[in-house]
Formats: C-alpha cells, structure tokens, sequence
C-alpha cells in the first residue's frame, strides 16, 4: 500500500465518535403561570439550583408547543408561549435538556417570580 498524500481519505475512514454541535449558552426564562398551579403552594420548598423536569404537552389548546415545567409530580406552570417553540423542537427530537430554578423573587408580578434556567446537554456518542 503507498503512502497517500491526501489525508483526508484516511480520516474518512475513521469512525465518527461525536456528533458536532456548537456550544449553546444556557436560556433562561421566566416560569408562566405561575398563579395558576402548583407553584405558590410549594413555594417554601423551591430553591435556586433546585433540578426541574419539562414536558412537552402538544395536546394543549392553548398553544400546541406548550412545555410544562414540573417539581416532581407539581405542575409549576409553562415556558412562556413567547419562548418555547425552540425548546419543543428540542425535545420533540429526544434532545436532552437540563432545567433548574436560577432565581425565585419573594414578590412581584407572578409571571417573573421565578427566573429558569435551561440548558441543551450535548449530543451523545453516535453508533459506528
């Protein structure tokens, strides 16, 4: 075999291990409806850094994109409407997102009393 002087043809040959994707800044957005579900009711337990789980409920008829934010089996309440759409896309494709409270304020318009933040976890190693 002679040496080839075009190395892209062997690194063609290698395996790819990663998926490539950018790096994402982290979002953060304010927890929707917040005075409408569980979210006043457990205040005293909701801490910053406390880990959230997002559901995507594309049954809902007030917006089909809706992404619902949960404390174990609590429903806080929604990604604003305003937002979500990237976050349903992200998660309709299986992506893995990781969501926590950045910051909670004692008073104020509902609507801005917790402050969310959510970060897209890279992709995983690709099957060869």
């Amino acid at each position: 075999m002679a040496l080839s002087l075009y190395p892209a043809r062997l690194l063609a040959r290698l395996p790819r291990l990663f998926v490539a994707e950018p790096d994402i800044p982290p979002l953060y957005l304010c927890l929707a409806g917040f005075q409408h579900h569980r979210a006043e009711g457990i205040w005293s337990f909701l801490r910053p850094g406390l880990e959230l789980r997002l559901r995507r409920e594309p049954w809902n008829r007030h917006d089909p994109l809706a992404v619902a934010v949960y404390y174990r089996q609590e429903k806080l309440g929604y990604l604003p409407r305003s937002d979500n759409a990237a976050v349903a896309r992200w998660l309709d494709q299986g992506r893995t997102l990781r969501a926590s409270i950045a910051s909670l304020a004692d008073s104020g318009y509902p609507g801005g009393r917790v402050q969310l933040r959510l970060q897209l976890i890279r992709g995983t190693p690709e099957p060869s």
